[in-house]
Parts: C-alpha cells; structure tokens; sequence
C-alpha cells in the first residue's frame, strides 16, 4: 500500500513538474492562435509585453506571469471599439490566462476576464520559429 501510494504521488509530482516546463517554452516568442482550425491572431511575446495582429487591428498588453503555466494581460493600447464601449472611467478587466495543455510546439489556453469568471475563451496557440 505505501509503495503504490509513493507511486502515484511520484506520478502526479513528475506529470505537473513535465507540464510547468513546457510552459516555459511559451513564454516568449512568435505565436499563431487557432480557433478550430482558423487563423485568428499572430502574437509576439517577449518577457513583459504581447502584440496581437488581428488583420488590420493590433492590441499591445503587459504580461504579469503568475506561475510557470499562468499568467495576467493588461491592455495597454488598441482595439480601439473595445475602449470606446467600456464606461469613462471605468478600467478594462485583467485577461488570466491559463496554459491547460502542451504537446510539442502547440498549446492549449483557456482565457477568461477577471471580472467575468463564466465567459472561458479556448483556443489552440502555436509557437512559429
């Protein structure tokens, strides 16, 4: 019983050790986001700010890394019908978002407003070199 509970621990402790360094891959880099099969952004990261290139719109946002897999964007400038609907004087909301899965150079991200905890955007993220 002690030998197969040591086990699964060493297990679990390895898959979550395995899963936080892929993440580090993700940090930084030219990245293409995927929602089902379709181009919808490219994405340029260094270790404090992202530009995303949606078409002819490019929004830029601060990168607050929370853990290895986790991490806080802070609009900063763009998309400008997004800042025109928001109430005078009301902030925009922190994006969180989560690296749930890596497999070689793609992963899969789950996005959510930090106000709006119920509205989760997935999506396919892949690193270009």
């Amino acid at each position: 019983m002690k030998t197969n509970l040591i086990l699964v621990l060493s297990i679990f402790l390895f898959g979550i050790s395995h899963a936080q360094e892929n993440c580090q891959n993700f940090r930084t880099g030219n990245f293409q986001n995927m929602e089902n099969g379709i181009l919808k952004a490219t994405i340029q990261r260094n270790d404090s700010i992202q530009r995303e290139q949606y078409g002819e719109k490019e929004v830029k946002l601060r990168i607050d890394w929370i853990d290895e897999c986790s991490y806080r964007l802070k609009f900063l400038e763009g998309n400008e019908a997004f800042w025109n609907s928001r109430p005078k004087g009301m902030s925009t909301p922190d994006l969180i978002v989560r690296i749930i899965d890596v497999n070689g150079n793609k992963s899969i991200q789950e996005s959510k407003f930090e106000i709006d905890g119920d509205f989760v955007y997935r999506s396919e993220i892949i690193k270009v070199e």
